[in-house]
């Protein structure tokens, strides 16, 4: 028999997967279009809100934070996703947060509950520096994820027909994810543990390719 606390995690779970696909649906064609060239249409923001609220649940523990109200904050957290465009993509953690309103209450959280994990919501994307410890684990969990396997994919599938640009594109990324490893800028322990362990990940993936490319030539003899 499930607990109320995995009654209300199943019910908000399948609001957010819900509303991800109608909001998706609601975009323009051409939008859609160019975020499928980037494989990240509702199945890929519904599968993203898993991990984040995997990867939450972890450091959540580890932290001595409150699990539960991690775990919501992380299913919640992209609601807005698709109720945002590219130039004011940083807005859909605000959004999101107010939209997440009802349902927490018609979950039966308290206002204070619904606070921490409202702020935790709209601060994801939109402080460098949140205040609480819920707001730090939910930013912490997002930028795992985003640093996992499938944005390797992510990373090369649209010049995938280009060898040379994606390699060129690769190389400059590798930089990247070396500087962001040497400063490691999430906020927990754990986070930056996991954070640390998807950098070298990707860093090793980008590195072989880019040697592979740099073997695709006639060898000299």
């Amino acid at each position: 028999m499930k607990t109320q606390n995995e009654n209300r995690l199943q019910e908000i779970s399948k609001f957010v997967q819900a509303y991800l696909k109608e909001s998706y649906q609601n975009r323009s064609q051409e939008d859609k279009a160019n975020l499928e060239r980037f494989l990240s249409n509702a199945n890929y923001r519904w599968n993203h809100t898993l991990r984040v609220a995997q990867f939450g649940k972890v450091i959540a523990e580890n932290e001595s934070a409150d699990v539960e109200l991690i775990v919501v904050a992380c299913l919640l957290h992209d609601l807005a996703w698709f109720d945002t465009n590219a130039k004011n993509s940083r807005e859909h953690g605000r959004i999101g947060a107010e939209k997440a309103r009802p349902i927490l209450e018609s979950q039966g959280y308290d206002h204070a509950q619904v606070e921490i994990i409202c702020y935790a919501i709209a601060a994801h994307v939109d402080e460098d520096n949140p205040e609480t410890l819920e707001a730090k684990i939910l930013s912490d969990a997002d930028n795992v994820d985003r640093f996992g396997p499938y944005r390797i994919l992510q990373w090369c599938f649209s010049d995938i027909e280009d060898y040379d640009k994606l390699a060129a594109k690769l190389s400059e990324r590798i930089h990247r994810l070396e500087y962001y490893r040497e400063q490691n800028p999430l906020f927990t322990p754990t986070g930056q543990q996991l954070f640390a362990e998807q950098l070298n990940l990707q860093i090793r993936f980008f590195s072989e390719f880019v040697g592979e490319k740099e073997l695709s030539v006639m060898p000299r003899i």
